[in-house]
Parts: structure tokens; sequence; C-alpha cells
């Protein structure tokens, strides 16, 4: 199978790929399946020809490139007829009746999520203990009750091993029926969940804990503005709920400054925003962290953290969320590279390090170049990319405990089943040693899981960039087609190579500007990788640098940008599609 663009071939046409480089394919006459020149089309290999076995749309459409790109990853595919069957079988019944249920219908719920957000897993509501400190509730869907261990829903759910979020659709782990409404916190409606329940005291550390399973209903689904607008003093008509907002967000303080104190490591990240006109890309912005953002996010935290804690002193066996600590090399270039730069940063000890000084030492230099940044230096984004390159990937592991992002001694994913499947076994170990649930997953299918879930969770991160990439190009050349193609941009190294730098500009779009159009001398990347240095000149281009440039070619389907220095002579027209040695880079998200 090839997903590929329609081109002519003489009389004829030819199927030239899409998204990656590769031969064209010729299609007969009865092959093409109804598609016109300029199509983006699936084609199935017969010999040496090919046939078209669907057609996606233009390929000036970046709903149908989206489209066309997901089937390129493998995503395409729909739910087995046997999990569609086995979904809609599936209803609320008496959810009460359950074992353990608490009727926690009383409380006042509230779920926050991004606007426009797919589905709704978790909700949380708090309260004021009597003797000091805040009652902590965090409710998460109960997946569990739904998907039974080894049926359709199952095994599709372990297969796909979580959702994938492209600008303007989710290709979700589990059907609608379940995703959409049965497990979908929503305002009003009775639902059934699972909730940690935990008493967080004034210095932000949790003591009491309870797990249970529950019935609650949300009381309102606000979106991260909502939440903004009442933490930035504003009003949304209910002083009520306006309270308990405030309130979480004292305890989502309290829990943070703890997490900060212990050693964990926060960069300063976005991530794009796509919204649509039509079939047109309307905007692409960089969404950052807001107070909001961070309520939600130490609410998650702390219960991840307790469910990890619980099921450790209960010697049972789970998938826990690993993030090992960095190498000494790695710290050790990451320091070179930012006194490079001119950040200031704390020495480092003399001779190996152990995990916790290696752990340390990354911290500090987070806290460097936010320190940096703040009293005026440059480099922004750069050196935050630097800093997260320096940082092993985290992964799914069921014998490895600790996360050296978040200092964290013991975690692991409960908060999300909805759309990744090691919550999901999380639950079932949950529920079983609670007494309350079916048996939990045993440690052969554990080790099997995080092994899969983890590649499907880092195929799923590559395709939603390539999607956030492809979405920027096309803009991007709408842009330039209404402002002109001598338009200058003016952006920032954020990375380079002996081939050339990577310009962002914008803050979303990234190009390449590769050194043979450089034409004052011929440069290389010094042994650090953070500056190209002129061979005869000596003139240093560094990572940070401001950067004026000019587009030349821009590959939306490959969300593609090249780029020329400014002082070239400008290309008049539209730059034509067609071979690029373009290429993107981009921080990747804070280590969870």
């Amino acid at each position: 199978m090839l997903v590929a663009r329609m081109v002519s071939a003489g009389r004829g046409a030819a199927a030239e790929p899409a998204f990656e480089s590769g031969p064209r394919i010729p299609l007969g006459k009865g092959a093409r399946g109804g598609a016109d020149i300029g199509d983006l089309v699936t084609v199935s290999m017969r010999g040496r020809a090919g046939r078209v076995t669907e057609v996606h749309g233009s390929e000036r459409s970046p709903r149908a490139a989206l489209r066309a790109l997901l089937v390129a990853e493998g995503l395409g595919r729909p739910f087995p007829r046997a999990a569609l069957e086995e979904a809609e079988e599936l209803d609320d019944g008496d959810v009460l009746a359950d074992r353990g249920r608490r009727d926690l219908r009383d409380q006042r719920v509230i779920t926050i999520d991004p606007e426009g957000a797919k589905d709704h897993d978790d909700a949380i509501a708090v309260a004021r203990e009597p003797g000091g400190g805040v009652r902590l509730w965090v409710h998460i869907a109960d997946v569990a009750r739904f998907v039974a261990a080894g049926g359709p829903l199952d095994r599709e759910a372990a297969r796909r091993g979580n959702s994938v979020y492209v600008p303007g659709t989710v290709v979700p782990m589990l059907p609608p029926r379940l995703s959409s409404d049965l497990c979908s916190l929503r305002p009003g409606v009775d639902r059934a969940a699972v909730t940690a329940e935990m008493v967080v005291d004034a210095r932000g550390e949790v003591g009491e804990t309870r797990f249970s399973r529950s019935m609650i209903r949300s009381q309102r689904r606000l979106t991260y503005a909502d939440a903004d607008r009442v933490l930035g003093g504003g009003s949304l008509g209910d002083p009520g709920l306006e309270e308990g907002v405030l309130l979480a967000a004292e305890v989502a303080a309290l829990l943070r400054d703890r997490r900060m104190a212990r050693g964990a490591l926060e960069a300063s990240t976005g991530e794009p925003v796509v919204t649509f006109d039509g079939d047109r890309v309307a905007s692409v912005h960089l969404e950052g962290q807001t107070p909001a953002h961070s309520l939600v996010e130490e609410c998650m935290i702390a219960a991840n953290e307790a469910v990890a804690r619980f099921l450790i002193a209960r010697g049972r066996p789970t998938v826990f969320r690993h993030h090992e600590d960095p190498s000494q090399s790695r710290i050790e270039l990451l320091y070179a590279q930012l006194d490079e730069l001119g950040v200031a940063t704390p020495p480092l000890p003399d001779g190996p390090m152990g995990a916790t000084e290696r752990r340390a030492a990354a911290t500090a230099a987070a806290h460097a170049v936010a320190v940096h940044l703040q009293s005026g230096g440059t480099g922004g984004p750069a050196l935050w990319s630097l800093v997260l390159r320096s940082l092993r990937q985290a992964h799914y592991s069921p014998g490895e405990v600790g996360h050296s992002g978040l200092a964290s001694a013991a975690y692991l994913h409960f908060t999300s089943p909805i759309r990744r499947y090691p919550d999901l076994l999380v639950h079932r170990g949950l529920l079983d040693a609670l007494g309350i649930g079916d048996p939990g997953p045993e440690a052969v299918e554990l080790a099997q899981a995080a092994d899969h879930c983890s590649r499907t969770e880092r195929d799923a991160s590559a395709t939603e960039r390539r999607a956030d990439d492809l979405c920027a190009a096309f803009l991007l050349q709408d842009r330039l087609t209404a402002e002109g193609w001598d338009t200058v941009v003016e952006g920032h190294v954020n990375g380079l190579i002996d081939a050339g730098i990577f310009v962002t500009f914008d803050d979303v779009y990234t190009g390449f500007l590769p050194t043979r159009r450089i034409e004052d001398d011929h440069y290389r990347a010094d042994p650090l990788g953070v500056q190209l240095i002129g061979r005869v000149s000596g003139r240093r281009i560094r990572v940070g640098d401001p950067v004026s440039a000019r587009v030349v070619r821009i590959e939306p389907l490959r969300g593609r940008i090249e780029l020329e220095p400014v002082d070239a002579a400008p290309r008049h027209g539209v730059p034509r599609p067609g071979a690029s040695r373009a290429r993107r880079t981009r921080a990747g998200a804070r280590p969870r």
C-alpha cells in the first residue's frame, strides 16, 4: 500500500509518494479509481503497476492531507466489527450496584479541559478539612467497568496503545460509544469513575489516601480559558464554582511547591494549536503553560503518585512510567553548550556523579536558562531545546519506578484510561488490589504491554509532530501567496548541522537554511553542536542568534520550509514544489 499524489505522466498518470521520497508508480486508465491529477490517493500494488483504492481529496486541502497522512502512518483502519458490536451492547446498568461503588453525586465536581477536547476522562473536587489542609478528589472515568480484559474492545485498545491527536480530529483508542459517551465525564450526567481521594497538608504533602469506585455527576465543564479567568479575578456567574476553582488552585500550588523543592525539572515549552476555517488552516499558535494547565497537571501528578505508592506497598505488579536520570556525558555536554552560549551555570562536581547529582545538575541547568532569559538573555526556545535533548525519553516499564523529570520515586499513569492503554492496566491492578475488580494483569502481560505502548506512544508523537508541521506549512504558503514571496521573516537559530541551520520564526514555523546559500564562507558545525564557524572568516552563527531570511520553497505535504539569507537575490513568483533538503525540529514536550 502506498499513499501518493496523482501526477501527470506523459499522456497518462502515475502515483508519486506523498510524504516520502520514492519512485513513481504507473497507473493504467482503469486503475485510477475516479481520482484526478493532484488528488491524494491510496494505491495498492499489483506487480510493478498500481491501482487506486481510495481517494482522500486534493493535495491542496490540509484536511485531505491530514486524512492521507493518517492512512500513510497505518492509523486509518476502522475498529473491527466485533469491537464495535461489543461497544454498542454496553450500557450504564445499575452502576451503584457495583461492588465498592460510592455515591459522590453531591460533590461539586468540575472538569477542566482544552477548548475542543474530544474526551473528558478526568474531573476534580475539593473541600477544606476541619483540622487544616485540603481534601482533593481526582475522579477518572471507570473504563475498566466497560472494557473486559481479553475481549474484542480490549484487544483493539491494546493494539492501538493510545489515541492519536492531529489537528481537527483524533484517532481514538476506544470507539466513540465509550470515548465520547459512556466514559466521558460530561456535565449533568451520572458517570462511573475510579476515585483517588487525598488529603494535602499546608506543606503540600499527601497524607491520608483512599481509593474507590464511585458515581459522580460533573457540575460544569470548564475550558482552560474559563479557569484562567477565575484565577485572574474574573467571574463565571457561579460563586460556588469559582470558590472551588480557587481552592483547587491553592492545593495545586502547594503540591507544585513541594514537587519543585524535591528537585523536579521544569522547562518552558509550548504546544502548537491549529484552527481551521472550512478547509483552510486559519491559524497556528503556540499555547504555553497557564495557571489552569498547572492546576490540572498538579492534581493529576498527585493522583498518579498516590496510586503508584499504594500498589508498591501491596506488592502488586503494574506498569510504571519510568524516566531515567540523564547520563553524566549528556549533562557535561549540556553544561559545555550553555557555557559556550553565555548562560551562567553552577560548577559541576568533580569526578563521577551519582543519579541524584545528575538529576540535580539537569534541574540546575533548567533554572540557569530561566534566569538567563528573565534577565534579558537571548536564545529562548533554542536553549530549552538543549535542556530537553539532554534528557532521556520516558517510557513504560513493569519494574522501573522512578521518574527523573518529576523527581518522583514512584510514578505511573492512572489518569487517562480513555486514551492510554497502560492507564487501563493500572486501573485493573488497582481495583483488584482493592478487592472490587476482576483479577489484575499478570507480569508477562504487563511487560509486553509496556514495550508495545512505549513504541505506539513514540509513533503517535512523531505523527502528531508531522501533522502540526504540515498544517504550519500550508498556512505559511497561504500567507506568502497573499503577502508576497519576497516577505522577510525574522527568526532565530533553533538548531544546526553541518549542512545548515534550523530557523524558527513567528513561534510556530521552522525552516531550514542550507549553508550552501550562505555565500560569504564555508561553514562547519563546532564539536558542541551550537554554532557554525566560517572556515576563512571565523564568523560564528550560534544557536539563539537572530536571523533574517526569505522562504525559497515550501513542501506542505512534508511540512518542509526552505530558507535563504535575506541578502540573497530575491526570487520572484511562487516557488515551485520540488525536492528539498529542508527539515524541521522542535522542542519535545515535557517529560511525563
